[in-house]
C-alpha cells in the first residue's frame, strides 16, 4: 500500500512539473524579447494640409530595417532612439528634436530656403505576435513653415507595419523588399506636396 501511495504521489508531482514547464515554455515563446534586427514592411498614409489649399493624401508602401539593441538603443533608417518592452508590447522613443531636424534640414536643402518643422505628436508602439513576428504603428504629426513662400501647414502620418527577424527573410527575393525606407517615403511625399503648392502660388503671382 505504501509503495502504491508513493507511486501515485510521484505521478502527481510529475504531472504538476510538466504543467509548470509547459506554462513557462509557452510564456517564454510568446513574450520573447524583440532584441535583434527586423525586416519590416507596411503601408503609410501621409496627409498634407497647407493653409489656403486643399488637403492632399498620399498612400504608399515602404520597407525598412529596425534594430533593437540589448542596451536599450534603437536604429532605423536615418533615425535613432531607445526602446522598452513589457511582455508582448514594446515602445520605441524617437527624439522629437532629431526627427524635426531631419525633415527640416532635408526640406531646406531641397527648397533652398529655410523650412521650419515642429513635431506635435510622435508615437511608435508595437506588439510581438505568437508566431514570432511583430506588428507596429507609428503616428506622427508635425507643422512646417516655408519661409520664402510664406507657406505653412501640418502633416499627419500613420504607419502600419509588420516584421520578421532579419535572419528569417534573407532567403526572400530582394524585389519583395524594394520599396523606399520609411523616413524617405514621408520626406518624398512632403516634398511633392510643397512643390505642387509652390508652383500654384507662383502661377497666381
Amino acid at each position: 500500500m505504501r509503495a502504491k501511495g508513493g507511486i501515485m504521489m510521484l505521478k502527481k508531482v510529475l504531472s504538476s512539473a510538466i504543467v509548470l514547464v509547459s506554462i513557462f515554455a509557452f510564456s517564454g515563446f510568446v513574450w520573447a524579447s524583440v532584441e535583434g534586427s527586423w525586416g519590416v514592411q507596411g503601408n503609410m498614409t501621409v496627409k498634407v494640409n497647407i493653409k489656403g489649399h486643399k488637403s492632399q493624401i498620399v498612400r504608399e508602401a515602404f520597407q525598412d530595417e529596425l534594430t533593437f539593441y540589448s542596451d536599450g538603443s534603437f536604429d532605423m533608417t536615418d533615425m535613432k532612439g531607445t526602446w522598452i518592452q513589457n511582455k508582448k508590447k514594446f515602445n520605441v522613443n524617437l527624439n522629437p528634436a532629431d526627427v524635426a531636424a531631419y525633415f527640416s534640414d532635408a526640406l531646406t536643402e531641397e527648397r533652398e530656403t529655410d523650412v521650419y518643422v515642429e513635431i506635435k505628436k510622435l508615437s511608435f508602439t508595437g506588439t510581438e505576435q505568437k508566431n514570432g513576428t511583430i506588428k507596429g504603428t507609428i503616428k506622427l504629426n508635425m507643422t512646417f513653415y516655408v519661409m520664402d513662400y510664406d507657406l505653412s501647414g501640418n502633416i499627419n502620418v500613420k504607419v502600419a507595419l509588420t516584421g520578421m527577424r532579419l535572419v528569417n527573410i534573407l532567403s526572400k527575393k530582394e524585389s519583395e523588399y524594394s520599396h523606399s525606407h520609411f523616413p524617405i517615403s514621408i520626406l518624398e511625399s512632403i516634398k511633392e506636396q510643397i512643390d505642387s503648392m509652390v508652383i500654384k502660388q507662383l502661377s497666381y503671382d
